[in-house]
């Protein structure tokens, strides 16, 4: 398998400039252009669900971190809105959409903020800005509870995006954590980043773009990115941490030819990864951007100079049925190719069954950082199934995975993914909360249940979780962990929230055992 760069770059623009002119074309023929333009408060996407984060949609529900990457938002329709169903991909681009807001579709203090023209003296007329503010205990612990680790942290996020002009506009994102008495609140010298917790003061730029937006067809952003449609790469919000999950420097476009496609490319020379200040080309197998992480020390033999990811995302007119094809190549890192599909049945408004599977191979072409640290070469196909249930205020996924390869690659035949490794954010279905089968470096299978309770208007859930693991390499082999997740939305203070967890890894060998507290409190306004 082989991924030449210029030739995807080449390809990717064609398909995009034949794809906007044939949707230009489309639309003239038709007098007609999308006029639906969702807020994070009023998004129908189909005739039993009329809430959903539209900047989020495209990415698929991961039972990992974060449960799902959207976070759902009850909205009052009248009945002939609520029987018009709108294909979630083409609203995916629209001039209120602001994709990047990593907030995008979360319940806010005040609702969307936005910018008068009195303000803003014309200038951001039509923009927007919120912030996120909160506080975080996590606390972890290995060999059986022999050593601990507890951090805690403490900041805020602020968001903004001017109005369009001529089609362009012009955003960013401010992070601060621990501004003061961080070493006085972390002591420990291991504590400059825990668990994807910023340990240490952190004040840094977490994006800086240029976008531009023509109709409902095309959207280009350019600068420091987050990248929330893309399986194999963190998202820039987790609803679990206070900082940005993971930020790019580089470009992405997107592009509605109709017919319910959605096409995405990027471009990236560079990530700021959570925690960290300061876009490198370090991975989160680096051990610098974890202290808890991580696999090879920070030199260049181990960096990653630039990704290239191409993909198609289709999804029926009722919303119903999702395909998505994916291509990375990861400098240095491995190429891969991805796929995933999900269908949806629902007997009657109460009752729906998901049936959702997965596959990939990847490689390398010349030498890589785990060829060049002595783990071999890259060699691995994998595939997942996933079966769903839901009924009113009760959910149930049954996962599995399996990953295989030579016995002479790197993990017996492990995906190399080096944007979620360790972080487990990884779209695999059977993924838990401390690590999955890529986290641990192996091959093999997995096998996860993982219910889900809703209460109180769906502002409480309980999602407890099981997965157990049988891997090719014996230290990992018969590996259990256990998660609780629970999280809060108070009805009576929007854009007020809490986040639970307690995770417990069992491992057969019992000084690698882990288990990890987390407690975070948050504000969106």
């Amino acid at each position: 398998m082989k991924f030449i760069p210029n030739r995807i770059i080449i390809y990717l623009i064609t398909i995009f400039i034949n794809a906007s002119v044939f949707a230009d074309n489309q639309n003239i023929e038709s007098n007609h252009t999308t006029s639906f333009h969702p807020s994070i408060e009023s998004a129908a996407v189909n005739s039993n669900t009329t809430s959903t984060s539209i900047s989020k949609f495209n990415n698929p529900s991961k039972p990992n971190k974060q449960n799902n990457a959207t976070s759902n938002v009850a909205v009052k329709k009248s009945s002939v809105e609520s029987s018009k169903v709108i294909n979630i991909n083409s609203a995916y681009i629209t001039p209120n959409n602001f994709l990047q807001d990593p907030y995008n579709g979360l319940a806010m203090g005040g609702g969307r903020q936005r910018v008068s023209n009195y303000e803003s003296n014309n200038f951001m007329a039509n923009g927007t800005w919120n912030a996120m503010g909160g506080s975080i205990f996590n606390y972890a612990n290995r060999q059986s509870g022999k050593i601990g680790f507890p951090v805690f942290a403490y900041g805020a996020n602020l968001f903004g995006q001017t109005g369009y002009i001529a089609g362009f506009s012009a955003g960013g994102l401010a992070t601060i954590a621990n501004p003061f008495f961080a070493d006085k609140i972390n002591p420990s010298s291991q504590a400059q980043n825990i668990n994807f917790i910023p340990a240490n003061q952190e004040v840094t730029l977490s994006e800086a773009y240029l976008e531009y937006q023509h109709r409902n067809i095309i959207q280009v952003d350019t600068g420091l990115i987050g990248i929330n449609n893309s399986p194999w790469l963190s998202n820039n919000y987790y609803k679990d941490d206070i900082a940005p999950g993971a930020n790019y420097q580089g470009i992405m476009v997107n592009v509605y030819p109709g017919s319910g496609w959605l096409l995405t490319g990027t471009f990236f020379n560079a990530s700021q990864l959570i925690g960290n200040s300061g876009f490198t080309p370090y991975t989160f197998y680096n051990t610098s951007v974890d202290s808890s992480s991580g696999l090879f020390t920070t030199n260049n033999g181990t960096a990653s100079n630039n990704t290239i990811a191409v993909g198609s995302n289709y999804t029926t007119w009722d919303n119903r049925y999702n395909l998505r094809l994916w291509g990375y190549q990861f400098e240095n890192y491995g190429n891969m190719l991805y796929s995933d599909t999900n269908i949806k049945f629902e007997p009657t408004q109460n009752l729906s069954f998901n049936i959702s599977a997965q596959g990939g191979i990847e490689g390398q072409t010349g030498s890589s950082a785990f060829t060049n640290t002595g783990y071999g070469n890259i060699s691995s196909n994998f595939a997942g199934l996933q079966l769903g249930m839901n009924y009113q205020w009760f959910s149930l996924n049954l996962g599995f995975n399996n990953i295989w390869g030579p016995e002479n690659a790197y993990g017996n035949g492990a995906i190399s993914t080096p944007y979620t490794y360790g972080f487990a954010t990884d779209p695999l279905y059977t993924t838990p909360y401390i690590s999955g089968l890529n986290d641990l470096n192996t091959a093999g299978k997995a096998y996860k249940i993982s219910p889900t309770l809703t209460f109180m208007d769906g502002n409480l859930t309980f999602s407890p979780a099981w997965t157990t693991f049988r891997t090719t390499i014996s230290q990992w082999d018969y590996t259990n962990e256990y998660d609780f997740i629970t999280t809060y939305s108070v009805p009576q203070i929007r854009g007020l929230s809490f986040f639970g967890v307690y995770a417990n890894q069992r491992v057969p060998v019992e000084k690698n055992n882990a288990a990890i507290t987390r407690v975070f409190a948050s504000y969106i306004y």
